[in-house]
């Protein structure tokens, strides 16, 4: 009989775990600047958050998700100062990452190549709407952009997601794949 305790203290551990991970890769400073824009970088950040989804749950991948946006608005020294812009931005990009998974993991129970290719479509669709949409609106409210300016900006900000989204799910599923086999645990 599995008891309900282990349970819940398995999840505890692993989300503390990725969220620990994630905050990690946050701090280090190995962010790739997006060739088109180098205000907008690549990062591995989101690929624990996503194995917390794809290894755990919904719930989990969340608190992991808000834990690293608190401490991205947090100062990181030696290597980064506070950003609570940038921890809104990232959190609600990540975020919306996740549901986008998560729907497709819902619907799709197989884990093979299809689950992927969907998982990326879905997540990268609804990534790449939210941000262009709070990109719209808050780039003026917290960076003073002129909404001319953020309009002409929103193709590359939509392509960046959409890499960024790539490479985060990309890295989640091969890890997740590593890890399944030798764990012996199925999304």
């Amino acid at each position: 009989m599995v008891n309900i305790n282990d349970v819940k203290a398995k999840k505890l551990t692993l989300t503390a775990i990725f969220s620990a991970m994630a905050i990690s890769l946050e701090i280090l400073p190995i962010d790739i600047p997006f060739p088109m824009f180098s205000k907008l970088t690549i990062d591995i950040t989101g690929v624990p958050l996503l194995l917390a989804l794809y290894i755990i749950d919904l719930p989990s991948s969340i608190i992991t998700t808000v834990t690293t946006g608190i401490i991205i608005a947090l100062p990181r020294p030696p290597f980064k100062p506070s950003n609570p812009y940038g921890a809104f931005f990232k959190t609600l990009a990540e975020l919306s990452t996740i549901i986008g998974v998560w729907m497709i993991k819902k619907l799709w129970k197989k884990d093979n190549k299809k689950f992927f290719i969907y998982s990326f479509l879905n997540g990268s669709f609804i990534r790449t709407i939210v941000m262009c949409i709070a990109n719209y609106i808050f780039l003026p409210i917290f960076y003073g952009v002129p909404v001319k300016i953020v309009i002409s900006i929103l193709p590359i900000i939509a392509l960046f997601n959409i890499v960024q989204t790539l490479v985060n799910i990309l890295l989640a599923y091969l890890s997740y794949k590593a890890i399944k086999k030798r764990l012996s645990i199925s999304i």
